[in-house]
């Protein structure tokens, strides 16, 4: 393919692949700390559980900056690597999880929960397998290798969780005496919680597929 005098004139500014790779990196590390948080809380002290939250705002702070970044950029400038609308939409929602993900956090610390039911931890390790995928997705997505795998992937990642959603519901309201307890109240909150952040990440998933296909 051949470079056009529009390309020669007006480059396509490259730097957005670089915003969006921080905004990532800022969104798995926000991940894997929300993991151990979740999987390690019952060994924990209260001051690590407080460190664990901290960081998990820190990345949701960083991400926000870092979209910030990438709004301005986009006024800034006149050719994009990639349509503006996707790279409006990837970074609203990259942003976004980490939103749900320190909310969620902060739930648990001033709830003082501080056992974690089994289906929870599973939960989190699919969170985290799906923000790797997600990471590589957006990492690679100038060069646009392996998307389709690695979409495919997290779509099943996404279908585990949406059963076990649905399970640990089911789980929580098996015994009519404890239907309506409030503990109950908030791992159902917690739940919910846990499958709007792979959902959006998902997302993200659907959106670089949509970008490779519109880039042939």
């Amino acid at each position: 393919m051949g470079i056009s005098i529009i390309d020669l004139l007006l480059p396509r500014e490259t730097k957005f692949f670089v915003l969006l790779s921080h905004l990532s990196d800022h969104l798995l590390t926000g991940c894997t700390i929300f993991r151990d948080l979740l999987v390690k809380i019952e060994a924990m002290s209260e001051e690590e559980i407080k460190k664990h939250v901290l960081i998990i705002k820190e990345c949701e702070q960083k991400s926000d900056e870092s979209k910030g970044e990438i709004m301005d950029a986009l006024w800034r400038t006149f050719i994009t690597p990639i349509d503006r609308e996707d790279i409006h939409t990837l970074a609203i929602n990259m942003e976004r999880t980490l939103d749900v993900l320190n909310g969620t956090s902060r739930k648990i610390e001033i709830f003082h929960i501080r056992k974690i039911p089994v289906n929870a931890c599973i939960f989190a390790n699919i969170i985290v397998n799906i923000a790797k995928l997600q990471s590589e997705l957006v990492h690679g997505l100038q060069a646009k290798k392996d998307v389709r795998e690695k979409v495919e992937a997290m779509h099943s990642l996404e279908h585990q969780a949406d059963e076990l959603y649905h399970i640990s519901l089911a789980g929580l309201y098996n015994d009519d005496e404890r239907y309506q307890t409030v503990e109950n109240m908030k791992f159902r909150e917690l739940y919910e919680h846990l499958e709007a952040v792979v959902d959006s990440i998902d997302y993200i998933g659907k959106l670089i597929h949509g970008i490779r296909m519109k880039q042939g």
